[in-house]
């Protein structure tokens, strides 16, 4: 069994949680808006919409060399590492949603929580459950019979987004569409055959350059519809972003290998990779406690709230900021709830390292002698978390169209 740790899989998960609180500091532009701060914003929302796509392959990477010896262990663990911060998480949401909104416990919020949407980024977790579920029973295939899994599950995550493209997804189709497994499928599929084919990233690497082509012809689709025919798509359904997202995952672990190749690679990586243990923590709360709360509070009537550009990446970069101190602040002084509400992983010093947290991630070193049980945590990935269809207030009162990210 190949190792179950890759520093490129840290690298991925530290730059997805940025993309992931990106979207959702986003909120629809002024009419007074300069066209290029427009434009500017649609070119990071195409590359923004791989995050969550980023998340579903490092989880499925990982369960590929899971060792479970049964699915009820494995169920067991999941239970207490994902499903225990999850609700912990979501009811602080629901109660911050009946404080702040001051009109009680209303049908709403319920309908909400039970739907994961009482804060926009749940919605990750709850299809990563069902992906734990189904793919569990097939992680042991063989390489070749995971590659014709991945292909069947492309053809039906493209007609999937396809058919969302072609329909008007609002209101709550547009809150079950999010939560749909075939619109994420195959990025779960395809990590899964990666975790048993790859040997190393290094495979990636062979294919970098053909699937940066099929990202760039993407990206000159999709800016040809949009700045010719004022065609942007408005979420992650859209054929082009869809495509895009899955020839990132081949770019993005090229890069992550072809970067930690090299020492200034590796010193320009130690920014994500310190950032990767904390993503499954900023993933539960920067919504709608940091991006939500504090920036209304503190952004939002500030100098910049005439201007919508420096408004929405000054609300990106307090929210970020302060949600990530906020986690490695609490994971220090209570290392207990920092590691089993928050997710935060032991410190990782080579392949020594984390907990079985929901962004991906990976065991401790074991001792080179075998031992009865012993197994690979697979993790999954912030997350969702990773945009969303429905994003708490961020900024001003403006209504928001909110994209998918996670973790978010």
């Amino acid at each position: 069994m190949p190792s179950a740790y890759h520093a490129e899989l840290d690298v991925l998960r530290g730059t997805a949680i940025v993309f992931v609180v990106y979207l959702h500091s986003y909120f629809s532009s002024w009419d007074v808006t300069p066209a290029r701060d427009v434009l500017a914003m649609h070119v990071i929302h195409f590359f923004a919409h791989t995050a969550v796509p980023v998340f579903f392959f490092v989880s499925a990477f990982l369960l590929a060399r899971d060792r479970s010896p049964s699915f009820g262990n494995f169920a067991r663990r999941k239970l207490l590492r994902v499903c225990v911060p999850l609700l912990f998480w979501m009811a602080a949401a629901l109660l911050y949603h009946v404080w702040h909104d001051g009109n009680g416990l209303t049908p709403g919020l319920v309908n909400g929580f039970l739907l994961f949407d009482v804060s926009g980024q749940f919605y990750y977790v709850l299809v990563l459950l069902v992906f734990y579920s189904a793919f569990f029973f097939v992680r042991g295939w063989s390489a070749r019979w995971l590659s014709w899994l991945a292909a069947a599950a492309f053809v039906v995550n493209l007609a999937t987004i396809a058919w969302y493209e072609s329909t008007d997804v609002t209101g709550t189709f547009a809150t079950l569409s999010f939560r749909n497994p075939l619109a994420w499928v195959f990025f779960y599929a395809f990590g899964l055959w990666a975790g048993r084919a790859w040997p190393s990233f290094a495979a990636a690497r062979r294919l970098l350059l053909p699937a940066l082509g099929v990202m760039a012809a993407l990206f000159a689709v999709y800016l040809v519809r949009g700045e010719m025919f004022d065609d942007y798509p408005q979420s992650y359904f859209d054929v082009p972003v869809f495509l895009n997202s899955c020839a990132a995952l081949v770019v993005y672990a090229g890069l992550a290998n072809l970067l930690l190749g090299s020492h200034f690679g590796r010193l320009a990586a130690r920014a994500p990779r310190a950032l990767a243990p904390y993503a499954f923590g900023v993933y539960l709360v920067h919504m709608p406690f940091f991006i939500g709360y504090i920036t209304n509070r503190w952004v939002s009537p500030s100098a910049v709230q005439d201007d919508w550009f420096n408004l929405m990446n000054t609300i990106f970069v307090v929210g970020f900021v302060t949600s990530l101190g906020a986690v490695v602040v609490v994971s220090r002084l209570w290392p207990w709830f920092g590691r089993e509400l928050l997710g935060v992983e032991a410190r990782r010093a080579g392949v020594e390292g984390g907990r079985n947290g929901i962004l991906g991630t990976w065991p401790r070193k074991r001792s080179s002698r075998p031992s009865a049980g012993a197994q690979a945590s697979p993790g999954s990935s912030t997350t969702s978390t990773p945009g969303s269809n429905a994003t708490p207030s961020s900024g001003p009162s403006t209504p928001k169209t909110s994209p998918p990210a996670a973790p978010s």
